[in-house]
């Protein structure tokens, strides 16, 4: 008994030498034991806020309204707060170090030992060192990048019974919501009373805010509570801005990618810090600065546009007369037009006219050149075509149907493999029962046998082996052949499965060909600034170099 498990381990050990030399060389390949990485984190992107009907004090009916009214104001006093401020976000997910020197995250080790490949352009905040950089005010990044700005994503829930202060608790974990706003009211015929309630999950804190209004004008008197319950939830201190632009008014403004308003902008409070200033109106070059909000300082300022010059020249002619043209924001006038003069560069066209579709077309317009355009207008309505212009049938779009029709191709090659699977079978199934397989095999089989019996049991085996022939090339028939499965002269063999297969991917190709318009491959154009030399460039919101558009085509076709 000794010594069978002596042998039995030696055979193991046998078993195992060859591979212990492919065991040892993946450690060795990736150098395991000296290399080193720098823990990092990924933190909280978005946090979700809830709001609820409010709850009501008064038993009269005709108040009743205000449970869902009230919150629905709020909701629009704080829908722009795109941003809340955490001063120390929640670690999502956490890689430890380990290794004898860590100095450098795996990103960028791979960024290093990657040869060609694209670096990061925007290096994110990984580690709790580089936020207290932000903290110190050491390093800035604008608030798409500062993990501790964080978006903020409304959800209503005003069919849901008003909750109280102590069913917040439970309500934030079942409806996934990191802050809450709720409260009470009592109304009369002269006033409304309320108080707001907001409740921060992770914090476990409750604020209050009381505000009260007359009933005639409750809904209007309302922004002071909504601008108590934002200035709340912002988490940061924050300052005045105002901005004028020298007599040219209805610009629009936005801090940050956030909306503030349009010029003459006053009273609007802001987070302090260092921020990105952006201007924009039609026919004026953008403005983009940078500025730093001060606590207890207003920021004015006092900003010139710069008008684009009409250098260019653009002709309109549409197939239904008096259609409304218009370059961007810009009216034009109505069709046709002739040689209307345009500002140089890129923007887009839109033709209407009621009872009809929009027509949208990209303008790149040339200095001192003539843009000429000849639109056929369809009768409908906008607002109908493009948000249903894919749907062929029911809630199926021409995607669909191109999709559908790629499995379906990948159906029948699964038909196809199993009936090639199938008639190599049949053949192989065959093999067995045949045992005059050779001249030798049949000469001693008949030197051992009858004459009839011989002719007999040779009769049986050839129908065997037609049988099993005729099964098998039923079965390549029905499946065909492809060119590089066909070794004899690498042609396609049709077959059932074969053109199902090339039927189903004609198709995808051509419901994807019938869902492509001209609004699909159109280009979205960014606005067009000026340089410093006063010549043109083209920038986007953030400022970032060159035009970098994307079609609706080109969009779904990278991501």
């Amino acid at each position: 008994m000794i010594g069978i498990r002596s042998i039995a381990s030696l055979m193991i050990l046998c078993l195992l030498v060859p591979y212990s030399g492919a065991i040892w060389a993946v450690d060795e390949y990736y150098n395991f034991p000296s290399v080193s990485v720098k823990g990092t984190a990924s933190y909280e992107k978005e946090r979700n806020l809830c709001i609820f009907s409010f709850r009501s004090q008064t038993k009269e009916e005709k108040f009743q309204y205000l449970s869902k009214g009230l919150p629905s104001v709020i909701l629009s006093e704080i829908r722009n707060l795109e941003y809340v401020y955490v001063e120390y976000p929640k670690p999502q997910i956490i890689y430890h170090s380990f290794g004898p020197n860590p100095e450098k995250t795996l990103n960028q080790l791979v960024e290093e030992k990657s040869e060609g490949s694209a670096k990061r352009k925007k290096k994110e905040v990984q580690s709790e060192e580089e936020l207290n950089e932000l903290r110190k005010s050491n390093r800035y990044l604008p608030p798409a990048q500062d993990p501790r700005y964080l978006k903020l994503k409304i959800k209503q829930f005003f069919d849901k019974r008003p909750p109280f202060v102590e069913d917040m608790y439970s309500l934030s974990k079942t409806m996934d919501c990191h802050y809450s706003i709720t409260g009470e009211f009592t109304a009369s015929n002269a006033e409304i009373l309320m108080t707001a309630e907001l409740y921060d999950e992770y914090e476990g804190k409750l604020e209050k805010f009381s505000h009260k209004t007359s009933f005639i004008r409750g809904y209007q008197e309302m922004a002071p509570l909504g601008e108590k319950i934002r200035f709340a939830m912002q988490g940061k201190e924050t300052t005045g801005v105002q901005i004028d632009t020298q007599g040219v008014d209805s610009v629009l403004v936005y801090i940050d990618g956030i909306y503030l308003g349009k010029t003459p902008l006053t009273a609007k409070k802001f987070p302090v810090g260092k921020r990105e200033l952006y201007l924009f109106k039609e026919g004026f070059y953008p403005i983009k600065q940078s500025i730093d909000l001060e606590s207890g300082r207003t920021l004015s300022l006092d900003i010139k546009l710069t008008k684009m010059e009409s250098t260019s020249f653009i002709s309109v002619k549409s197939d239904v007369s008096e259609a409304d043209v218009y370059l961007g924001m810009t009216y034009l006038g109505k069709t046709p037009i002739e040689k209307a003069s345009i500002p140089a560069g890129q923007n887009r066209l839109r033709v209407s006219k009621a009872g009809y579709i929009d027509v949208f077309r990209p303008v790149d317009a040339k200095a001192n050149e003539v843009s000429e355009y000849d639109v056929v207008l369809k009768e409908g309505k906008s607002e109908i075509y493009y948000p249903n212009k894919q749907y062929v049938f029911l809630d199926y779009t021409y995607k669909d149907f191109a999709t559908y029709s790629l499995y379906g191709s990948l159906l029948f090659y699964a038909g196809y493999f199993y009936l090639n699977v199938a008639s190599r079978r049949a053949i192989e199934d065959s093999r067995a029962q045949v045992t005059l397989v050779n001249g030798q095999a049949l000469r001693s089989f008949y030197e051992g046998n009858s004459e009839s019996t011989f002719l007999l049991w040779y009769a049986y085996q050839n129908q065997i082996i037609n049988s099993s022939e005729s099964r098998a090339d039923y079965y390549k028939t029905m499946a065909g052949t492809l060119p590089m499965e066909n070794r004899r002269n690498r042609q396609l063999v049709a077959g059932p499965m074969v053109i199902g297969m090339g039927v189903m991917l004609a198709a995808a190709v051509t419901f994807l060909l019938l869902g492509l318009d001209k609004e699909t491959f159109d280009i979205g154009f960014l606005p067009y600034g000026p340089g410093a030399n006063g010549q043109g460039f083209y920038t986007n919101v953030q400022g970032n170099g060159p035009m970098d558009g994307y079609s609706y085509f080109q969009w779904n076709a990278r991501y």
